[in-house]
């Protein structure tokens, strides 16, 4: 790189959700203070990376799609989306090219740039998840990635196994998170309650889609039933989406106990500094749980399709995030009929107990998992000195 090009680089990238978005910016951010000057950026994004300049191909909406049906109704769509980024890309001769999320969508991408633009730096921002699936994903990237970085400890160690790119550990948002810091200090240290005060807070986190919402709340609520008729005073917290409020509210109207609903950062953070324990979907959510200190059970039911197509295809021991990284069984999983109300409850019960070893040995596995999970720098810091490497490299 050379002139202008020197001072400011043009950089491609490829974000369609939200937080990769988010993602993005940071990096973009940590890379434009290393450079001495702003990025320019060309490809896909929203709004976090048009505030550092960038004028999206189209509404990156398109390509964040969730679940095999709206891949499956979506692919005409997206195989024109992919022809007209790749074909942008390779006009406009980027000097990097980062790609974050819609894995379908971005390595395709990739792919086709890298074979016109052989010597252009493609790093990948957030590993794909070849250790639940699709292992043979690794080898086939290592042809048109350069770089990868993980969010997850295990992750450069698992791409290596499987023949994949370079992969480097940055460090996941999460533990940057000074609120969930918080929470974890005071939970780890919570002394006995007062005398007579054997209120559980009960956390209930049913996930963030609609099916998931539905497919669970009928089983926390028996359990909730089950608490009660064990004698068990409850006090419980459900923070939810804006837009799954109303029916988690039309839903929890008629149980036993009052349910405090909430949405918002704020009083989910709330809720993870008062909670003895939780009920939660299967997700990111288990490693936020795991990191505020919060002693969690983990429930899935899954649409049988999506069952049965799972079922051939996934190659982890675990689903949970906090058990994958600590490489043992840290927070218990139950699925599909495996749920048992009478079981949440107890488990439930012994957890938010202070002085249980249940309780105790999980603290102490989540401790473990910061742990091993910490870094020096934050993510941004160390995926842009990364970047700058391989712009300096390509220059």
């Amino acid at each position: 790189m050379t002139g202008d090009v020197a001072r400011a680089p043009l950089i491609g990238i490829v974000a369609g959700e939200t937080s990769g978005q988010l993602l993005a910016a940071e990096l973009i951010e940590a890379l434009n203070a290393r450079l001495g000057a702003p990025a320019r950026l060309i490809g896909v994004g929203g709004p976090p990376l048009d505030a550092l300049g960038l004028n999206s191909l189209f509404d990156a909406d398109e390509i964040a799609l969730m679940g095999l049906s709206a891949v499956l109704k979506s692919l005409p769509r997206l195989a024109r989306r992919i022809g007209q980024t790749a074909d942008a890309l390779i006009a406009a001769k980027p000097d990097c090219l980062i790609i974050v999320d819609s894995p379908d969508f971005s390595l395709r991408v990739a792919r086709r740039v890298k074979l016109r633009l052989p010597h252009l730096p493609v790093v990948k921002y957030v590993a794909p998840t070849v250790w639940a699936w699709r292992p043979g994903r690794a080898r086939d990237m290592a042809a048109f990635v350069d770089h990868v970085l993980a969010i997850l400890p295990f992750e450069p160690q698992v791409m290596a196994d499987l023949g994949g790119p370079e992969t480097h550990y940055v460090g996941h948002r999460l533990m940057a998170d000074a609120e969930l810091e918080r929470c974890w200090q005071a939970n780890r240290t919570r002394g006995p309650r007062a005398q007579g005060d054997d209120t559980i807070n009960l956390l209930l986190l049913p996930g963030s889609r609609r099916s998931e919402v539905r497919a669970l709340l009928g089983d926390f609520r028996r359990a909730v039933e089950i608490l009660r008729e064990r004698g068990r005073a409850l006090s419980i917290s459900l923070p939810t989406l804006p837009h799954l409020e109303r029916p988690v509210r039309d839903h929890v109207l008629e149980w036993p106990d009052m349910v405090r609903v909430t949405t918002g950062r704020e009083a989910q953070i709330e809720a993870y500094g008062r909670a003895d324990v939780a009920l939660a979907a299967s997700g990111t959510v288990l490693l936020e749980l795991a990191l505020a200190g919060v002693p969690a059970i983990s429930c899935y039911r899954a649409d049988p399709l999506i069952r049965r197509v799972a079922e051939r295809m996934l190659t982890t021991w675990s689903a949970a995030l906090p058990n994958i990284i600590a490489d043992k069984v840290v927070i218990n999983e139950y699925y599909d009929e495996m749920i048992r109300p009478g079981m949440l409850a107890r488990l439930a019960e012994t957890l938010a107990r202070p002085g249980s070893a249940e309780r105790a040995r999980m603290m102490d596995d989540y401790a473990d998992i910061r742990a091993r999970m910490s870094v020096d720098v934050p993510p941004s810091e160390k995926g842009a000195d990364i970047v700058a490497a391989a712009l300096r490299r390509d220059g």
